[in-house]
């Protein structure tokens, strides 16, 4: 490679290589490596998913400290997933500098390049420069890695509480309007305490909205991030 398109990829990656070798070979697909007998980036990618792996384990573990295992499993797989690590290596235009004679590369292909660069980061400065290279290139993804299970108001609500001791009851205050359409009012009690109301067509819709006002009052959906 160039010593200007070294630059350019280490400018991307907002890490500087001691070994550029290491840089080389992690953009070196197989089909390139077969035809000019050099490296390519398999054993990388080997060894980057594992580093990935883990992580992505160690930040969800440390920051999601009320999901279960099930829940931070479901996270991890999305972070991890060839659809996961796409726009991460498409944000970072890292995909042009690919040494490959295959054509237009896959979204598989992208997110094995970015685990063998992963690897050749971890084995160039160590642990902690990889964790850092992968706290900024997946910056985005993990701020939205709760999304991912798509939970409502009254789970979020369920679990929060369920972490700290505390009960939660919904109880239904009235009801107004015609047959056909009618609005129920209920009030959230947490721990013996009036907490917020709701209102909705029905008794669950009512439920919902009360635990979706208090999960927005006491910020229980920023509380992970």
């Amino acid at each position: 490679m160039e010593k200007r398109i070294i630059g350019e990829i280490e400018k991307k990656l907002n890490y500087v290589f001691r070994d550029k070798r290491l840089l080389e070979q992690a953009f070196t697909h197989s089909s390139y490596a077969n035809a000019e007998n050099v490296a390519d980036n398999e054993r990388m990618e080997f060894f980057g998913d594992a580093i990935l792996e883990y992580l992505s384990s160690e930040y969800l573990y440390e920051r999601f400290d009320v999901c279960r295992e099930g829940e931070l499993s479901a996270m991890r797989a999305k972070l991890v997933s060839a659809e996961g690590l796409f726009p991460v290596v498409d944000k970072l235009g890292l995909t042009t500098y690919l040494r490959a004679l295959n054509g237009v590369p896959s979204h598989k292909t992208e997110a094995n390049l970015y685990e063998a660069v992963l690897c050749a980061v971890y084995l160039d400065g160590g642990m902690q420069c990889a964790r850092e290279f992968f706290l900024y290139s997946m910056r985005y993804s993990l701020q939205n890695a709760l999304k991912a299970l798509k939970k409502d108001g009254k789970t979020l609500l369920q679990e929060y509480c369920q972490k700290r001791k505390l009960s939660v009851e919904y109880k239904f205050v009235g009801r107004e309007g015609p047959d056909n359409k009618p609005l129920f009012h209920c009030e959230l009690i947490v721990n013996g305490k009036k907490e917020a109301e709701g209102n909705g067509l029905s008794k669950k819709a009512a439920e919902q909205d009360a635990a979706n006002k208090l999960v927005e009052n006491w910020r229980i959906d920023k509380c992970y991030i």
